[in-house]
């Protein structure tokens, strides 16, 4: 080969090296634009809620309660909460899923019976949909006295287990919502519908209610059976 026709190719690489850069350069110009900075993106919390906070209100920390006698905890959290979750010594103990459309920090009333004299830890686990919170725990000490078994008495008694329950004028989602009980809120039960779904119960002010019938959201004890049914 001659040095003439070797110059000729050199240059022709030459050439083709330069046409690839500019297609290279072409392409990248007119790639698809960043998104504009000025549009708002969702975040994942706003997209999917976020985490609530819990704390045991009460017992406290290293109290110490009867062996086969109820076990009362209040917790609350800082913001939503769908449910509770209580652990003992790192096992499922209860449950409580809250009434539906709920928003803001709410409170619940947990319930756990220790079985014998012993130490327990006791964890709450708070879920807005299934995002988790921290732990909340206390260890509490189970004495060796069993306390006496109490009578039902002659009235049904009911006790409000979460926030934003609501109370009604009738027994039925449909009737007139009138208010909300307080979370631990007392009554006198005093009749029910006929499928015993719903109780009619009354307040400390007298006021005569409805309220529906769910053992997660509302506790009932003493003559609950002989309940009449309402007109």
């Amino acid at each position: 080969m001659t040095d003439r026709h070797l110059g000729v190719m050199l240059a022709c690489v030459a050439l083709a090296a330069a046409l690839l850069a500019c297609t290279l350069n072409f392409n990248e110009d007119v790639s698809t634009p960043a998104p504009d900075a000025g549009v708002a993106v969702a975040s994942p919390d706003v997209l999917t809620g976020s985490a609530p906070s819990v704390r045991i209100v009460e017992p406290g920390d290293g109290a110490t309660v009867p062996v086969n006698q109820r076990l009362d905890l209040t917790v609350e959290t800082d913001s939503t909460a769908t449910r509770f979750q209580l652990n003992v010594e790192g096992r499922v103990a209860g449950t409580i899923a809250m009434p539906p459309d709920q928003s803001g920090p709410t409170s619940a009333i947990l319930s756990w019976q220790p079985p014998r004299a012993g130490s327990y830890r006791l964890e709450v686990v708070a879920f807005n949909g299934n995002l988790p919170s921290a732990p909340a725990a206390i260890q509490i000490e189970a004495s060796g006295l069993v306390s006496a078994p109490t009578g039902g008495g002659e009235s049904c008694t009911g006790r409000v287990l979460v926030t934003q329950l609501n109370y009604r004028s009738g027994p039925a989602t449909s009737a007139t919502r009138l208010g909300k009980f307080a979370v631990g809120e007392t009554v006198t039960v005093i009749a029910r519908n006929e499928p015993s779904t719903w109780f009619q119960v009354q307040r400390a002010n007298a006021q005569q209610v409805w309220v529906i019938n769910n053992r997660q959201w509302f506790a009932t004890e003493g003559a609950c059976d002989t309940l009449a049914v309402a007109e």
